[in-house]
């Protein structure tokens, strides 16, 4: 009986946008606890991004998959009870868009401009995966007014690139870039066994909603912030002006993107607390998304 209506169920999501609906779901919730969209229009890009609560700043960056929503809803709602919380769609994801170069310098610019937009003096910063180097590059550019500095899965500037080559090999494609920059849907489901622990075939009407919906644009701008990445993260300053900073680097144990020995090296480099998630993979929202929030705001709120 359960997979009779288990069936019948894919039938009715399939007729209907279920990654929409679960947006619109998404907007609701969080314009309900007071986390609004805004855009921050200039003459170069075209920022969107959410902005709710009261006390310290945190601003939340995602990664390479999806927008600042998707990636943060569970994270603003928590720590949105104790701090203002501000989570951009970076360039060329969600609905943010620039004339811009794609590269990590121009990222960092217009978050900073966007800070001095919101006439904020002080934060703190959450990055995960590609959020993670972004959040590195703020605090290395301005050590003195970044309070906290939290690094989710992504190994800033100490990093080994050979490990990328290898994940390259196993995925079968000539750069990781194509893991996650791609032009058909059918390769959601390999972004996906990469990303998370516990695997799942994803439907394939589900595959293509979500393909349409956080993949299918700015390719061209993707594959250039992706292959320019490495090139900006080895010319990023040596870590020491970021010691003062109370820090945390968090990490999947079962990350295959960047191995766990890689976060533990970066967390020394940084002088950072390393807190490690069981049973997770490199996309953590995916496997444990109660224990990596929990984790987030135990670091905030102490």
């Amino acid at each position: 009986m359960f997979y009779l209506r288990f069936f019948f169920l894919l039938i009715i999501c399939s007729s209907c946008n279920v990654v929409k609906i679960y947006s619109n779901f998404t907007t609701r919730k969080l314009s309900r606890n007071s986390i609004k969209n805004y855009d921050y229009e200039t003459p170069g890009f075209q920022l969107n991004y959410w902005k709710g609560g009261e006390g310290p700043v945190i601003i939340l960056l995602h990664g390479f998959a999806g927008n600042a929503q998707l990636t943060w809803k569970n994270e603003l709602l928590a720590l949105a009870k104790t701090h203002t919380v501000i989570a951009p769609d970076l360039l060329w994801f969600g609905k943010s868009n620039a004339t811009l170069t794609p590269n990590l310098n121009n990222q960092t610019i217009v978050i900073k401009q966007l800070l001095n937009h919101l006439k904020i003096d002080t934060f703190s910063v959450i990055g995960q995966s590609y959020g993670g180097f972004l959040a590195l590059n703020l605090a290395l550019n301005n050590p003195k007014i970044v309070k906290k500095l939290c690094i989710a899965n992504s190994p800033g500037n100490t990093f080994n690139k050979e490990e990328l080559e290898n994940v390259a090999k196993k995925y079968k494609v000539d750069n990781v870039s194509d893991l996650f920059v791609f032009k058909e849907a059918k390769y959601l489901q390999r972004l996906y066994d990469l990303a998370a622990f516990k695997k799942h075939n994803l439907p394939v009407f589900l595959a293509k909603q979500l393909f349409e919906t956080y993949f299918n644009q700015h390719h061209s701008e993707l594959v250039k912030l992706m292959l320019s990445l490495q090139e900006e993260n080895n010319s990023l300053e040596k870590n020491n002006s970021l010691w003062p900073i109370k820090s945390c680097v968090i990490w999947s144990e079962n990350d295959e993107l960047f191995s766990l020995k890689e976060g533990q090296k970066f967390a020394s480099s940084i002088h950072a607390d390393f807190q490690s998630i069981k049973n997770c993979g490199h996309g953590a929202q995916l496997d444990q998304p109660k224990l990596f929030t929990n984790a987030i705001v135990d670091f905030f709120n102490h």
